[in-house]
């Protein structure tokens, strides 16, 4: 086992309404060497070897940002502690179980390309309809590239260009 646990900071944004918390972890023990394993398993967003860090992307209704650091965690968006709480607790898992798992693991340095919104706009309605609760297809677009949407998520997508779409995703 790698991390037993964190050490926990809440921080309110210094935006004067800003609802949610922003969560850091600390913890004893260094993992640097464990992020390139974790940025396979967790098909990091961002990595850097130097300085180390890695940064995914959690999709639960918000447009969440993790970082980890070989420290630290940040967390960029968390409603209250006891969602920064099982985060965390996810990510302890995560972290221990790559770590247990990492012969088995092929290290990853780099990030995988995203989906070209051009690409994925060509396959959609371009109705701007609205139905999907975004203003344009181009903004579901861009939406559906940076992993925030999925494809289904428009309901006027034609079953045949749902299928490509999906299948043009699966590569990514």
């Amino acid at each position: 086992m790698l991390i037993k646990e964190f050490r926990r900071e809440y921080v309110r944004p210094p935006h004067p309404s800003a609802q949610h918390l922003r969560c850091f972890a600390y913890f004893d023990e260094d993992i640097e060497e464990i992020l390139p394993h974790l940025n396979a398993v967790l098909r990091g967003h961002q990595f850097s070897p130097q300085p180390p860090m890695l940064t995914v992307k959690q999709q639960d209704g918000q447009a969440r940002l993790i970082t980890i650091y070989p420290r630290m965690i940040a967390i960029n968006i968390v409603q209250d502690q006891r969602q920064a709480g099982e985060i965390l607790e996810w990510l302890r898992q995560v972290i221990n179980d790559t770590w247990d798992r990492r012969q088995e693991i092929q290290p990853r340095f780099g990030v995988p390309s995203r989906p070209r919104i051009l690409d994925i706009l060509r396959l959609l309605p371009q109705s701007n309809c609205g139905h999907c609760g975004l203003p344009t297809c181009m903004v579901f677009a861009a939406q559906v590239s940076e992993g925030l949407k999925s494809p289904g998520a428009c309901p006027a997508l034609e079953d045949s260009n749902r299928q490509r779409l999906f299948d043009y995703l699966a590569n990514f």
